[in-house]
């Protein structure tokens, strides 16, 4: 049996669902003897003997969890995934509702064998039993969680292809070049229309087509205002400020409603990452003479566009690649197998979120990895610190922001509950005479208040619930913050001004909740430059 896992292992890595298919198919009837034979009363009863029970014991466990892997999930599974794409450019969505039955089903089965293989001791086992024992628990680690978090959403993708009837999904492709909470500025709209699982390409925008509002297009909460000022909802460049996604979907919703006159059913938010995991799967794609790949998709769109291109050029030139990679998708040649596992690195980096209007769907992805920076931050745990960055200066200098994140804890209080420290040092790698070796759409030309060169970026730190707030400094020096509960969070912000080949430390301190040990876990906002992510001990005031 372990050769077969082996060799499943591997079609899986290879992403060959036809092999896949073959070997669970040929594993299914002897999984099934031996899960039933191991299961038997007589077989548990000799569990209790020395030496020999508890590998008895492992092997019924093993044989139980690889009976689900394979007869509960694959088998069934498998089928209809190969389905999915029967007919070019539509999605099955009866297959998709049978691939959601299959998760459900496999679901509870692979925790409660997740628990059952915890319980098996390794040192009590005979070495052939104890390597079987590994592998299946590899297998059982990679696969379950992956499971766990698709399940819920599977139930609620054929509604969101349009299995009730027409659906239009607003795809916002950010522009990381100009950073944001989310990950980069709203650059452009895509409305994806869906039809009993056919995807059919509609309008596309730019944010040059929304002028400025001279009031809120939707609601912004009290808190996110006093962190960013009021131009969150009166630009469409910021809808993605907020770290509560549900408002970045409403705003979105209403600056789409003055373009299409009609409101998005589901909106999602992705950025160049992510179309560079999408052009993995699709292959290139030519737009003016430039041929984007998986590899220099990100430095096209964010760095050599805004060098190399005319300002008027630069918007269509973003709208046309997102077109034609959507394009490309919709045309039915994308693998479903090789989209999701393209798209589980940007998916783990935050780099995806979507929300929809309909209050069943919304409640699913409204708790799990899909649902925004807030979210992302409250299934992190009550140790997660979350890191958001948003430009200030008006123009695409980001790709030049450089940026660390340090977390420390000590004990430093009577009450027994920790001091927390986060700092956040930021550094700009422009060269020297940015503000005219730079082309003008890139500085910004100093019209924002920021000399052209610079960059002014807000640096916005999100606590654990209940966490109290103490402080905020700027290289040693306190400066006042907006302190305030934002997305259910203790938030505070502030803002620094970069010139070339400058660096600044921002430092955070908090206290925590509660008493006991402190163990910080750092998210951040998704960027072109990932920051390195440091630990240090930190002293008392």
């Amino acid at each position: 049996m372990l050769p077969a896992i082996s060799e499943l292992q591997s079609a899986v890595h290879d992403q060959d669902l036809a092999r896949v298919d073959d070997i669970t198919r040929q594993m299914a009837p002897h999984v099934s003897d031996a899960a039933s034979l191991t299961s038997d009363p007589i077989w548990r009863a000799t569990e209790v003997l020395p030496v020999i029970g508890p590998n008895l014991a492992a092997v019924r466990v093993a044989s139980a969890q690889l009976d689900v892997l394979i007869n509960d999930l694959a088998v069934p599974l498998l089928p209809e995934l190969q389905r999915l794409r029967a007919k070019p450019g539509t999605i099955d969505v009866d297959a998709l509702a049978k691939v959601a039955d299959a998760l459900s089903t496999a679901d509870f089965a692979l925790q409660r064998g997740q628990h059952d293989l915890d319980t098996v001791n390794p040192d009590a086992l005979i070495p052939v039993v104890a390597r079987g024992m590994a592998q299946l628990d590899v297998v059982t680690n990679e696969v379950a969680p992956l499971v766990h978090a698709a399940a819920p959403f599977m139930r609620i993708a054929p509604g969101l292809l349009g299995a009730d009837g027409i659906r239009h999904t607003l795809v916002i492709v950010q522009n990381n070049a100009e950073v944001r909470t989310a990950g980069g500025i709203s650059g452009t709209f895509v409305d994806l229309v869906t039809n009993q699982g056919e995807i059919t390409l509609g309008g596309v925008a730019s944010d040059a087509q929304f002028p400025a509002a001279g009031e809120p297009v939707a609601t912004v909460p009290t808190s996110t205002s006093a962190l960013y000022g009021g131009v969150v909802g009166t630009h469409v460049q910021n809808s993605t400020m907020p770290a509560d996604f549900a408002v970045t979907a409403r705003l979105a919703s209403a600056w789409w409603r003055t373009h299409a006159k009609a409101d998005p059913d589901v909106v999602a938010a992705i950025d160049p990452h992510v179309l560079a995991a999408l052009l993995r799967v699709t292959g290139p794609v030519t737009i003016e003479g430039v041929a984007l790949t998986a590899d220099n998709a990100v430095h096209e769109l964010l760095v050599n566009s805004y060098l190399q291109l005319a300002v008027e050029n630069q918007d269509p030139f973003f709208s046309a690649v997102a077109t034609a990679v959507f394009q490309r998708l919709t045309d039915g040649s994308a693998d479903p197998l090789a989209l999701v596992n393209a798209l589980r690195q940007p998916l783990a980096e935050g780099r995806i979120s979507l929300w929809s209007s309909h209050g069943d769907e919304q409640k699913v992805l409204g708790s799990g990895v899909l649902g925004g920076p807030s979210v992302r931050h409250r299934l992190a745990g009550n140790d997660a610190y979350a890191v958001y960055f948003n430009d200030a200066t008006g123009a695409k200098m980001d790709p030049f922001l450089q940026t660390t994140i340090t977390s420390g804890t000590r004990q430093c209080r009577p009450d027994g509950r920790r001091d927390v420290v986060i700092r956040v040092s930021v550094s700009s790698s422009a060269p020297k005479d940015a503000a005219t070796s730079l082309p003008g759409p890139v500085t910004g030309w100093g019209l924002n208040g920021t000399p052209a060169g610079d960059i002014r970026t807000i640096v916005t730190v999100a606590a654990p619930a209940g966490t109290f707030l103490g402080g905020v400094s700027v290289d040693g020096r306190a400066t006042n913050t907006p302190d305030v509960v934002d997305a259910g969070f203790p938030t505070s912000a502030a803002t620094v001004l970069l010139e070339p080949g400058q660096k600044k430390t921002v430092q955070f301190r908090f206290t925590a909740a509660h008493a006991g040990k402190a163990s910080p876990t750092i998210l951040h906002t998704p960027m072109m430059n990932d920051p390195k992510i440091l630990s240090t001990p930190i002293s008392c005031r």
